[in-house]
């Protein structure tokens, strides 16, 4: 529907002023040609028409007349019917169930857009209602509330009168969908049984992602049973096809959850695939959920961390404490003033990744006492205090001088440098960081020396300054770090007693010890997986790098990938980087442990990159088949909605036709100047045209 309105932007009194002007115009050209009897009368009267219309229309353009257009337009309203396409419903359902669930779906919908409403339908994958018959209902998760959610958002304002949801009730992923308030009707369907079925799972498998190579390892198996009570069933854990160990369970109860333990070698080093299996009954419902898979690396070693210091301190448990956090580190220390020599012989025999040197050089103690652990390793992290020996470390370390040396100290809290590119932590641990309370500094002018870069700065009181409290750098392929300040143990302290963790000061001190032991990679061609390990439902992408002779990196090599399945199947694909675009996906790999090797000829010379990646299956839609009807009612009540069971779905086909919709009405406006018709401006032209044409005809011109 469509209202018109002519409205000015000047008084419409000046319309009669545009209308002599018009008359007065046509009378002053034409009168003579009346007198004289020039023309044909009927001629005359033509002529003066014409110029009377072009003069009345260019005088009212200067009035400004404009036309409001308002436009009311009916929003017809809109009924989603939102289908859980989930593994768990095929499952239950057969063949001839879940065709007749398609048709029942198909025919609501046809009813529904007859009786004036909009369809719309949703999945977890989005298909979308002209592929209704091509669903396989084979998603490998259900969030229902991420489902609803974004029906939700995407309909904000819409005229949603109601969604329709075809659900077991289910939800493996996100929370329950009856804790979020909905601003529509859900009307309900079940899906899928309500009774338990005679069943096994793996519901759940612990064990540590790394294990070290020549240790054992725990792997515990959460085994759900249904309906086996007094039964005993063999669990069996392999690798490679070969039966490592096996152990015979028996469930006490009809329901419950068993565990069983394994403790296995890690004999292998490289990434190791172990497949656990509880031996399927002949009275179960599925044997798809006995079988779990264990994807973890077993690694040559932990690095080696030694802690040096010249006496206690509590900065040196805190250290340890966050480093150890992390099981890939060994940390050993000394206390030159307490310990034995015989510790310190033993601990000078071995190399290690990263030397820490606590308050050394220090005030009063001879050089030769910590000299031989400089050669220890390559990497070091220096932290001062009160009693350290600022002169010498000026000399000792690669990073700073500390000029206008004196006994005075500062106190100074921390504030994370954003530009720092070595590592990153996120955010919050960033945000904590900068609330740790002020530490002890040596108030001193501080220098960096080229290849220094800071990590943090010091911040006296809300003021920020430009001076280095925690300083990183490379100098001739040595990493080094130095920290100005005494007194991080108070961090710890301060941030568990905030949060009931330390997972910031973990965080840090973590990852700047992993970035000093880590060994430069200078490989010129480097391919590998952006994770480790990856869902079936998802591509594997690998990133790729490659460095000419100075090490800058370049582009449009071909690039040559095998990689290889357990099997021993491989697959080959090609591609070629451009600076736009390093990486090159590899997708439908089912699950298993993968290893591939990449190769390249730049400017004659073959290059290679090798690794391995693991593909993991989400089992998590055969775990739990027993349909929760429950839940469906009570989101059905919550939001005025109802529940139907799915072999009455002709009710819900009843109501939806019994409905009387209720468009929504939106009203615009809109403002168009007549002078920006560009047919006006055509009108125009034709009839002066059409005078000047005429006269010229008659010889006046």
């Amino acid at each position: 529907m469509q209202e018109v309105q002519l409205l000015f932007n000047n008084s419409p009194w000046f319309i009669l002023a545009c209308l002599a002007a018009g008359l007065l115009y046509a009378l002053l050209l034409y009168v003579k040609s009346f007198r004289k009897k020039q023309w044909d009368k009927k001629i005359n009267y033509l002529l003066s028409a014409l110029r009377f219309v072009v003069v009345t229309l260019l005088c009212l353009l200067l009035v400004g007349p404009f036309i409001k257009q308002i436009k009311n337009n009916t929003e017809k309203p809109t009924i989603v019917f939102a289908l859980d396409n989930s593994a768990s419903v095929k499952a239950v359902e057969d063949s001839t169930a879940i065709e007749q669930l398609r048709n029942n779906i198909a025919t609501m919908a046809n009813a529904a857009e007859e009786n004036g409403y909009t369809v719309d339908f949703r999945s977890f994958s989005q298909e979308d209602i002209a592929a209704l018959q091509n669903i396989r209902f084979d998603h490998s998760s259900s969030d229902l509330n991420e489902l609803l959610k974004n029906i939700a958002s995407d309909y904000e304002g819409g005229n949603l009168a109601s969604v329709v949801l075809f659900s077991d009730g289910i939800y493996n992923r996100g929370i329950s969908p009856t804790y979020a308030p909905y601003s529509f009707a859900i009307n309900t369907v079940g899906l899928g049984d309500t009774i338990p079925k005679q069943d096994i799972n793996i519901n759940t498998l612990y064990y540590n992602k790394i294990a070290y190579q020549g240790n054992k390892f725990p792997l515990v198996a959460e085994i759900e049973n249904t309906g086996f009570a007094n039964q005993t069933v063999n669990v069996k854990v392999s690798r490679q096809g070969k039966i490592v160990a096996s152990k015979p369970l028996k469930f006490s109860n009809d329901r419950g959850v068993n565990s069983v333990e394994f403790l296995l070698n890690a004999d292998q080093e490289g990434m190791q695939h172990y497949v656990i299996e509880a031996e399927p009954q002949a009275d179960e419902f599925t044997t798809q959920n006995n079988t779990a898979h264990a994807y973890l690396e077993v690694i040559e070693g932990k690095q080696k961390i030694l802690l040096v210091a010249q006496s206690p301190h509590p900065d040196i448990k805190a250290v340890k404490a966050a480093i150890e956090s992390n099981k890939n580190y060994e940390l050993n220390s000394i206390i030159l003033s307490i310990d034995e020599s015989s510790k310190e012989a033993a601990l000078v025999k071995e190399k290690y990744d990263l030397v820490i040197f606590h308050q050394l050089p220090g005030k009063g103690i001879n050089s030769t006492a910590y000299e031989k652990y400089l050669k220890l390793s390559n990497s070091k992290f220096f932290i001062t205090g009160s009693q350290s020996d600022l002169g010498a470390l000026n000399t000792l370390n690669p990073l700073i001088n500390i000029v206008n040396i004196n006994s005075e100290s500062d106190q100074v809290s921390a504030l994370y440098n954003q530009d720092f590119n070595g590592f990153q932590l996120d955010a919050e641990k960033q945000k904590t960081i900068s609330r740790y309370i002020p530490i002890t500094v040596p108030f001193a002018n501080i220098e960096l020396k080229s290849g220094a870069q800071t990590l943090l700065y010091q911040k006296v009181g809300n003021v920020k300054t430009s001076k280095p409290l925690l300083v990183v750098g490379e100098t001739e392929g040595k990493k080094s770090a130095l920290m100005l300040g005494e007194g991080m143990w108070q961090w710890r302290l301060q941030e568990f007693a905030n949060n009931d963790n330390s997972d910031a000061f973990n965080a840090l001190l973590s990852k700047l010890t992993q970035y000093l032991s880590a060994k430069e990679d200078k490989r010129r061609f480097k391919v590998y997986p952006v994770e480790s390990e990856f869902e079936d439902t998802e591509p594997v992408v690998f990133e790729t790098e490659i460095y000419n002779d100075i090490y800058e990196q370049v582009y449009g090599a071909e690039v040559m990938l095998t990689i290889s399945s357990e099997d021993g199947e491989q697959k080959a694909f090609e591609y070629v980087t451009n600076k736009n675009n390093t990486q090159y996906k590899v997708s439908n790999l089912p699950e298993g442990l993968y290893k591939y090797i990449a190769s390249t000829t730049l400017k004659g010379e073959k290059l290679t990159s090798q690794g391995e990646f693991t593909i993991k299956s989400l089992q998590i839609e055969t775990l739990n088949l027993t349909a929760d009807h429950g839940m469906l009612r009570q989101l059905a009540e919550e939001s005025g909605g109802s529940f139907f069971e799915a072999s009455s779905t002709d009710q819900l086909l009843a109501s939806l036709t019994k409905q009387q919709p209720k468009g929504k009405i939106y009203t615009s406006e809109s403002y168009l100047p007549i002078i920006n018709l560009k047919w006006l401006f055509f009108l125009l032209m034709l009839l002066i045209t059409t005078e000047w044409g005429i006269r010229k005809y008659l010889g006046s011109y």
